[in-house]
């Protein structure tokens, strides 16, 4: 009898394939629209410039209708000063991840020049100039943005000056170093905007590090 039993049968999925789909929740689909039109906000800004921005191409870009978009978003300057807070929400993360690693602990002026580098560099920070400029000769943007900015700047400054005052510098030196890093950054970032090569800047930073180790005895 056991000579004759038939294999058995893989179970059957007629059953789970017959199941409907699990369907995302509301409040999942609202978070998903809005990181899309956030992105495709800094798309937008990026390619076409505050001026050139409209809510219209901002919802063809993120797949949603105008009035979808309208439904998160009350005016574009509300949309812009969000897309704005996303950008520097995403650098505050960053940078919490930057001073969690060795690298700080190693060689810490080296470490916040990288993260400089990583902030500016990047075409976020074209974005960002973007709307400081148009903010400049607008009330409601300014008031929406600068907050925003500020509170990114002050937190960032913090952290950076806890970590060089821990690794022996005095508060008037850590003030300095930040300060001048900052400035000289940020400045190489704009002439980016120009096709400056990149290889002065290269050249540039690595004797700014040299400055700085020449000048500070760093506490490892």
């Amino acid at each position: 009898m056991t000579a004759n039993r038939k294999p058995e049968e893989p179970p059957s999925t007629s059953s789970a394939s017959s199941r409907p789909p699990v369907r995302r929740s509301q409040e999942t689909r609202t978070r998903e629209a809005r990181e899309r039109i956030l992105a495709a906000t800094l798309d937008v800004l990026n390619r076409c410039g505050y001026g050139g921005l409209t809510t219209k191409e901002v919802a063809n870009s993120a797949g949603v209708s105008n009035g979808a978009l309208m439904h998160h978003f009350n005016s574009k300057a509300e949309l812009v000063s969000a897309a704005t807070e996303a950008i520097y929400e995403a650098a505050l993360e960053r940078s919490r991840v930057v001073l969690g690693g060795p690298e700080v602990k190693r060689a810490p002026l080296d470490a916040f020049i990288a993260e400089c580098i990583g902030i500016y560099f990047d075409w976020p920070f074209i974005a960002a100039l973007e709307l400081i400029v148009a903010a400049r000769t607008d009330p409601d943007l300014m008031t929406r943005i600068r907050p925003i900015m500020e509170h990114y700047r002050e937190t960032t400054n913090a952290r950076w000056l806890a970590v060089f005052r821990a690794a022996g510098l005095s508060a008037t030196q850590a003030s300095r170093v930040l300060a001048m890093t900052l400035n000289l950054v940020r400045g190489m970032a704009v002439n980016r905007l120009w096709n400056i090569g990149p290889e002065d800047h290269s050249q540039q930073l690595r004797e700014w590090k040299r400055i700085l180790h020449a000048q500070i005895k760093v506490k490892i």
